[in-house]
């Protein structure tokens, strides 16, 4: 039989963590220090707890060769996964972000955390609440020490946003010595390349001085890898494949349309450049994979992190943290497409002719001597906190204040104004089929529209947690606590493009908005017998504006036999509209309802025949009457240790999402009663509603092996996946299910593989990461067509050298995509302008192969 502490050591390894078996002091003592850890406010051994926490070290980190916090995700599988933001140059507010997602669910539904504390949204992001979410790419990489990701809800202790998971981020505290990191790779095909320089650096000893100061800089620059040189994107004609020929109809040398139609009519208006003639329907075509867009964003970033730690008495220290980042980026785009009156240059263009005599047609073009339209993307992060910490008999106690900002400033070039623009070209002073336009006239027409978003969280919060009674079993533990928060959000587009007034730009809205909230919340830790562990939380959110939300916890975990541990958990999670959602923009626009039974609905008299065609104004945008959506989770798991060096967890869990925040269609807002009536005036409401529902249900399995002693050293095998077995939704109330399990970018399953080897001051690794395949269709499975393609499954082999002979210094060299496998083919993205149109899904990059060498040195 093993001893008691072994099953706390086997509990630690499920959580992810890297504690091995061990018999040494310093290793005892780790085990009797009580922590805070993600998902509980309550002190406690690390390897305690009743939901699933897996933990990623320093260690782990380093062995990735990651460069940026958003790379590092990819070698979790519990993270879901869709990376269009680092893939995608043309997104106003998404192109250089990056999010985390967790459970099927949306990026907006996961609550990331600095050192446990909250951090802002990104400042733009869309009016319907899509990338609502903190920037990753914010975070310096070389200052974080370990991430833990809480995969339970999380909303009885953090309060909103927690229904998928929590990941916390936590960075170096106390120490001393300079350290110095410098990477540099590149792929395969000579692009791509990344160089990356941090510095960390600390100095005085808490129990000795009294005070540390730590501080750190991350320098990290990538250059952008080009559509055109990946062979999968170098073109968006995809008939090579077996798709379709995607390429633009907005040709720079004219297509001829139909003044009464707008139909294309099979003629050109200039020749057509070799390659660029779809002879089926005689329409000249414009490839704008063939040049500028990116398949990889480039990146130029600057963090840096300094704390300050003051020991004031022996139980009682203070501390101010500063978080600091910007980001450059610049982005292009192709010149602007639209349509154009230009001179009859040929006799077969003169059955298209505007009116009788103008000697003028219509086409559509691409004005290419305006240039590129280019988006120079500045953002920064800014996050500092003031606290304070400390013990009395045996109570724990903590307090700070904490302010962080996110701003994001675009400066955009090349686009137009809509007043001069379209007197220039619906007069034909403008030939957007030559280069020999008058520069002058040409920079004219030009506008430089900025955009500028800041988004500010400012919270304060304490906190209390110990011991309230000796029980039988051990302690009852507690901890309670309270906080306020104020969210400020300003998104600021040009006043053209607030009016819709920008040529090759959309339309977007200004919002000025602020939400204050406060929280009190309450957990328990209750040793029921000596084996049983309960867990209890309950916390009360109030939003100004009247909303609010309870969020319960309970859970279990029973040590059944020290090889054995049966955990269990149901929470109540919530996530608060975000302030885009409550107080952006309305639109209104005219519609029809030819339904008799929506008109009858509406008290509209049908007609004779019993036919109905009613005109009505359909609302559109933001709605202040919204309230915090709904989660409830449910996590069963099993955790247990079959021989010394064997461990494992398998844990299944749920997740049914209520109250979900979505756009009703007219016919359901109808239905709903969501209309109303002035005089003959009759307006329909699609604003944003509380009426969806989401699904979602999986296992995450994480095993370990080791075996030490061997001779090609301490062999240690680990492998985790995460399986979906539902991922459904319904958008109106009492709707059909559809499930999209297994369709497009939402595979079944992820699973890594890690072998390691450690011999001496060498280190051998390997991890094996697999992306299961689906159908490559964004419909429901039930609508999907029988015909629909397989998108196979993806995987790559990630190898990793290390050694640490010399003092001080540790050198890695890895291969990334060992084997240089290719992104598997998906017509669904290539299909749709929803998505990057790669001709992949955004699961993966098209990088390929990729070398780098690192170098690690400490003075001490």
């Amino acid at each position: 039989m093993f001893k008691r502490t072994k099953i706390c050591s086997g509990l630690m390894l499920a959580f992810g963590g890297t504690l091995a078996m061990s018999t040494s002091p310093s290793l005892a003592q780790q085990q009797l220090e009580r922590v805070e850890v993600t998902g509980s406010a309550i002190k406690r051994i690390n390897s305690e707890g009743v939901a699933p926490v897996e933990i990623i070290t320093r260690k782990q980190i380093e062995r990735t060769g990651a460069t940026s916090i958003n790379e590092l995700l990819r070698s979790i599988p519990s993270i879901d996964i869709f990376d269009q933001g680092e893939l995608a140059s043309n997104s106003p507010a998404g192109s250089g972000t990056a999010s985390i997602r967790l459970r099927g669910l949306s990026d907006s539904e996961v609550l990331v955390l600095l050192n446990g504390r909250r951090l802002p949204v990104n400042a733009l992001y869309d009016s319907s609440g899509a990338g609502a979410a903190f920037d990753i790419n914010s975070l310096p990489i070389g200052a974080i020490e370990r991430i833990e990701v809480l995969k339970d809800g999380g909303s009885a202790i953090y309060g909103a946003d927690a229904v998928a998971g929590v990941v916390n981020f936590i960075t170096k505290t106390d120490y001393q010595g300079i350290e110095l990191t410098a990477t540099y790779g590149k792929s395969s095909r000579n692009d791509g390349e990344e160089k990356r320089v941090g510095l960390s650096a600390g100095f005085g000893d808490l129990s000795k001085d009294r005070y540390n100061v730590l501080f750190g800089v991350d320098v990290f620059k990538r250059e952008p890898i080009l559509r055109k040189d990946r062979d999968i994107s170098s073109s968006v004609n995809f008939t090579r494949f077996g798709g379709t020929d995607l390429r633009s109809s907005f040709a720079p040398t004219g297509n001829v349309i139909d003044p009464n139609t707008g139909n294309f009519v099979a003629v050109t208006y200039k020749p057509c450049p070799p390659g660029s003639l779809q002879t089926s329907i005689n329409r000249c075509r414009y490839d704008f994979n063939a040049s500028l867009l990116t398949a990889y964003n480039g990146a130029d970033r600057l963090s840096a992190l300094a704390v300050g730690t003051v020991q004031i008495t022996p139980s009682v220290k203070a501390f101010t943290e500063l978080t600091f980042s910007t980001s450059k980026d610049h982005f292009d785009a192709h010149p602007v497409p639209d349509f154009f009156i230009v001179p009859i240059l040929d006799p077969s263009h003169q059955p298209f002719e505007i009116t009788p005599g103008s000697g003028t047609v219509y086409i559509a073009g691409r004005f290419m001597q305006g240039g590129p339209r280019m988006t120079d993307r500045k953002s920064n992060f800014l996050n500092a906190v003031v606290g304070a910490e400390g013990s009395f008999g045996s109570y724990d106690w903590k307090a700070h204040l904490n302010r962080g900002e996110s701003k994001v400033t675009n400066n955009d070039s090349g686009y137009y104004n809509s007043n001069l623009w379209v007197p220039a070209t619906s007069s034909g002073a403008l030939d957007p089929t030559v280069g020999t336009n008058d520069p002058a006239f040409v920079e004219s027409l030009k506008v430089r529209p900025v955009r500028e978003g800041k988004s500010i969280l400012t919270s304060v919060s304490t906190q209390l947690n110990g011991s309230i009674a000796k029980m039988p079993a051990g302690d009852l533990l507690f901890a309670v606590g309270v906080n306020a928060n104020k969210e400020d959000l300003n998104d600021t587009p040009d006043v053209l493009t607030q009016q819709g007034l920008v040529i090759g730009s959309i339309q977007q809205a200004a919002v000025s908005a602020t939400r204050k909230n406060a929280a009190i919340f309450g957990e328990l830790s209750i040793p029921v017998l000596k084996d049983l562990e309960a867990q209890a939380a309950l916390r009360y959110d109030k939003y100004s504006g009247g909303s609010s939300a309870t969020s319960p916890k309970v859970g279990l975990k029973w040590s059944a036999m020290p090889e054995l541990a049966l955990r269990g958990s149901y929470s109540g999670s919530f996530r608060a509209p975000v302030l885009k959602q409550l107080y952006g923009a309305r639109e209104e626009g005219a519609a029809n309802v030819t339904s008799p039974v929506h008109c009858t609905l509406l008290g509209v008299p049908l007609n004779p025949d019993g036919t109905c065609d009613f005109a009505i104004f359909q609302v559109n945008g933001s709605n202040a009457n919204l309230t915090p959506e709904k989660g409830k989770t449910l996590n069963l798991g099993i955790v247990f240790e079959v021989a010394k060096n064997y461990s494992a967890s398998i844990d299944w869990w749920k997740i049914n999402k209520t109250s979900d925040i979505s756009t009703p269609t007219i016919e359901s807002a109808i239905e709903q009663g969501l209309f109303s009536r002035t005089g003959a005036r009759v307006s329909v409401f699609t604003t944003l509603q509380n009426i969806a529902e989401r699904e979602t249900s999986g296992v995450d399995v994480d095993a370990r092996l080791r075996f030490p002693g061997t001779a090609i050293g301490n062999l240690e095998v680990r492998n985790l996946l995460t399986y979906y077995s539902t991922q459904k939704s319904r958008d109106t109330p009492g709707g059909r299910w559809d499930d999209f399990n297994g369709t497009y970018a939402t595979p079944r399953y992820r699973n890594v593989l890690n072998v390691s080897t450690e011999a001496g001051p060498w280190t051998v690794g390997g991890s094996w990461r697999t992306v299961g395949g689906f159908w490559d269709s964004d419909l429901p499975l039930q609508d999907k067509p029988a015909n629909t393609r397989r998108v196979g499954v993806h995987e790559e082999l990630d190898m990793l050298v290390q050694f640490s002979g010399v003092k001080n210094l540790e050198l890695s060299f890895g291969i990334k995509n060992l084997f240089d496998r290719e992104p598997p083919l998906s017509l669904q993205n290539a299909g749709s302008n929803l998505y990057t149109q790669m001709g992949f899904a955004e699961l993966y990059s098209s990088r390929g192969r990729f070398y780098y060498l690192s170098a690690k040195y400490a003075f001490r």
